[in-house]
């Protein structure tokens, strides 16, 4: 209402002639991460309007008294403080009765399956109001906060003064990019309009510029991939009911822990197709010993479980045979070990290529030894530090260097290590019995600390690339 009755009073106003204000000064604020607790002021800039004679001037130039008036009747909108769906042009009444409709308007149709098990838990996700209009406030929202490469944030605070009083001041959001709304003003109403920075920007020439806010199919369209993206765990987990029945062939021989379609790729798959993820377990496996079956969609089906149920008994005596990886699982019942089996062996062609490589690549390695070694003989002084240049191009090249031929290593088995203090690890099971540690994320991997491979960093991903006997002594190739 106080909103409404002002919007009156300027009005007529400006019919009579007498709306406009002494001057209007604009802050801009511009605060710097500090890091720690919060924004430091780092810079203010003020731009005064100034009304001189029958207009204004702006640091002494001319300016159209009809950008004040867009200005104020921007601020002094009826409708700023209505942030509704309808505003948008979202009729929330259609949304509600035609889901699948909406559902349509997914971006990226391909990414699931979208069997009844998705279709019905989406449809319901894709109903609920809540969700749009969360997803608004998310929209309009954007740019909140500092990023790895954006460590300003702007604040716009806008004083209208008449006779030497202030009779209306609005304040931006702190924001890094996006829209400067929502404003506030004196009665601390938030007020969402963009026609308030609109009339802003012409008013002081900023570069600053942003679309005008989606509305219609093309916001519906932006809300319903927000949806749909932001319950992606959940459709990544009920992607795998599509190949229930082949699943459940495995209940022969398993129980059925989980199952749900690998999200992302890395560290496990790499450019396979769509791969569902069976995590199984039986009474001849370590009460913390569990089987992740890794199957890729092989046409309308996954890979066959014959290779699984063939092999999987072996798999597991072979690792629960590594002593100290077994003693350290009888002591301490909160770490798991998963043992993978990836379509129909224990290992893949993008694990064989991380840690081992190929002579291709070897080759690569070894011509860069030789090119350095021939640039020292001649006297060549480096900018850079050599041995750590030799561990990255190692590393690249060669994954753990031990240079393994590829049937060899076709016959290992991977598995990773989990325990409830975070730390993961993974392993390779040599068909030697020896033991390859080859990724440490975490503090410690077993018994095995950092340190005991020279890394004095706390966190991050270390590759080890040591060596163990069953007993978990350090053994060579």
């Amino acid at each position: 209402m106080r909103l409404y009755l002002a919007f009156i009073l300027l009005t007529s106003l400006s019919a009579a002639g007498q709306t406009l204000p002494d001057s209007i000064v604009i802050i801009r604020n511009t605060y710097v991460n500090n890091f720690t607790d919060g924004d430091n002021l780092y810079r203010t800039d003020r731009f005064s309007v100034v009304q001189k004679g029958n207009g204004y001037t702006l640091e002494g130039d001319r300016i159209a008294s009809a950008k004040i008036t867009d200005l104020l009747l921007a601020i002094q909108d009826p409708s700023n403080a209505n942030n509704s769906l309808s505003k948008y042009q979202i009729d929330t009444n259609w949304i509600k009765n035609n889901a699948s409709e909406v559902l349509s308007y997914y971006s990226n149709k391909e990414r699931f399956a979208w069997n009844e098990k998705q279709k019905e838990f989406i449809y319901k996700e894709l109903t609920h109001l809540e969700n749009y209009r969360n997803g608004l406030k998310e929209y309009l929202s954007s740019g909140c906060c500092y990023t790895m490469h954006n460590s300003y944030k702007n604040e716009y605070v806008v004083q209208v003064y008449t006779k030497n009083r202030i009779t209306e001041e609005i304040k931006s959001r702190k924001y890094v990019w996006g829209y400067k709304m929502p404003w506030s003003n004196q009665a601390g109403d938030t007020l969402y309009n963009y026609a308030i920075e609109r009339a802003l920007a012409k008013l002081i020439g900023t570069q600053e510029r942003t679309e005008e806010p989606l509305k219609g199919n093309k916001l519906l369209g932006h809300l319903a991939n927000r949806i749909v993206d932001n319950n992606e765990n959940t459709l990544y987990v009920l992607s795998a009911y599509t190949y229930m029945k082949e699943i459940e062939e495995l209940e022969t021989d398993f129980e059925i822990l989980s199952f749900d379609e690998v999200q992302g790729r890395g560290r496990y798959i790499w450019n396979e197709p769509a791969t569902m993820r069976v995590r199984l377990r039986n009474k001849i496996m370590l009460d913390n010993v569990n089987l992740v079956f890794l199957a890729s969609k092989t046409g309308k089906t996954i890979y066959s479980r014959d290779s699984l149920k063939k092999d999987y008994k072996s798999y597991i005596e072979r690792i629960q045979s590594v002593n100290f990886v077994s003693d350290y699982l009888k002591s301490h019942p909160n770490t798991r070990l998963d043992i993978y089996y990836f379509n129909n062996k224990g290992i893949n062609d993008y694990n064989i290529e991380s840690v081992n490589k190929n002579p291709k690549e070897w080759k690569l390695h070894d011509d860069y030894l030789k090119s350095l070694e021939t640039s020292q003989k001649l006297g060549v002084k480096f900018s850079f530090d050599v041995d750590k240049a030799i561990k990255t191009s190692q590393q690249v090249h060669c994954g753990c260097n031990y240079r393994f031929e590829r049937g060899y290593l076709e016959q290992a088995i991977f598995f990773e290590i989990k325990d409830d203090a975070g730390n993961s690890s993974i392993w390779f099971l040599l068909p030697d019995g020896k033991v390859l540690l080859y990724i440490m994320d975490g503090m410690t991997a077993l018994n095995f600390k950092r340190s005991d491979f020279n890394d004095t960093k706390e966190y991050g991903i270390i590759y080890p690339c040591g060596m163990f006997d069953k007993k978990g002594n350090r053994v060579t190739k």
